[in-house]
């Protein structure tokens, strides 16, 4: 519309109307293009941010990492999310090895899942089911662990499962469906329980947990696998009623230093030599509780777990237990 001054003026309406796929960037330069998608990401437009972030992708094969990790921004937007574009920013010197997620940036480091396309490509369908972005690291955590244990006597179990984020992505990647061993999942599927909440986890828990998810939907999301069990129950009671002889890998993420120490009490004697454990919030500072505890649980025992910069903790455990 063109008032009495010759202005043009253009309406949301029409703005929104209009198809993004009819606007020609043959004249910008991949910069500019980076700076169009950051500003959206910035303003909160993250559909748009994530197509070109993805357009991006086709064309800017040596500044893979740097479209990646912002295009993961934007399909898991937080209130942390400007910070993490900073981060970014600030790494620009080092395109192409840079890494921003939740609580861990690194930059100068082989990031070995950018050489691996079946990794990338299985991070990016299952990013959905779990609301922290750019989760790479701590899945190469899992990915290790699991196939160090394959040939170990055992099944595998996970002790807190949320929306199966972790084991469908390592059970795709590494075709688990054909190997000859079960993988246990337990959840209580309505969250911590009251009882077990460590101090300062009553919020985080209604939030992230309160009618988010079902043990209906996380069954269902694991149908392909004939080899996998989803169980609902309240751990360690479920324990006893249902629980593998032998443990080749467990996957411990529960939130709470209460039930992760009663399932080390349950279970730590049936885990085989060579047997590992993942501990997914070792080294949160919002699960200092579980830290202490678990740390206090091995030195009794004159072990110890590895502590990782991802918020993970790694115990392989030995001959001698």
């Amino acid at each position: 519309m063109r008032d009495d001054r010759g202005i043009v003026t253009v309406a949301p309406s029409q703005i929104r109307e209009a198809a993004l796929t009819r606007f020609v960037f043959d004249d910008l330069t991949v910069d500019q293009m980076m700076g169009m998608a950051d500003g959206l990401l910035r303003a909160g437009q993250y559909d748009l941010a994530q197509k070109l972030y993805g357009a991006l992708q086709k064309v800017t094969e040596g500044r893979k990492a740097d479209v990646v990790m912002r295009r993961g921004l934007a399909s898991n937007p937080r209130r942390q999310t400007p910070i993490y574009l900073d981060l970014l920013d600030a790494l620009k010197p080092y395109n192409g090895s840079a890494f921003v997620s939740e609580g861990l940036a690194t930059w100068n480091k082989i990031l070995p899942f950018f050489h691996d396309p079946r990794f990338s490509t299985l991070v990016t369908r299952h990013a959905h089911l779990l609301p922290i972005p750019n989760w790479h690291w701590n899945l190469q955590t899992i990915a290790w662990a699991a196939r160090q244990a394959e040939h170990v006597p055992g099944d595998f179990m996970e002790l807190g499962v949320f929306r199966g984020h972790t084991t469908l992505f390592a059970a795709d990647y590494l075709g688990f469906a054909d190997w000859p061993k079960t993988w246990w999942l337990y959840d209580t599927f309505e969250g911590i329980p009251e009882d077990q909440l460590d101090k300062g986890w009553e919020g985080p828990n209604k939030i992230t947990y309160g009618g988010t998810y079902s043990f209906e939907e996380v069954r269902d999301r694991f149908e392909p696998f004939p080899n996998i069990r989803v169980v609902q129950g309240r751990v360690p009671e479920i324990l006893a009623e249902q629980a593998p002889e032998q443990i080749a890998f467990l996957h411990m993420d529960l939130n709470n230093a209460t039930a992760e120490i009663a399932a080390l009490d349950a279970l730590f004697d049936r885990i085989s030599p060579g047997g590992v454990i993942v501990f997914d919030d070792y080294c949160w500072q919002a699960s200092r509780i579980q830290h202490e505890a678990e740390k206090a649980w091995f030195a009794a025992r004159g072990l110890q777990i590895l502590p990782l910069p991802t918020g993970q903790g790694v115990f392989v455990k030995g001959a001698g237990g």
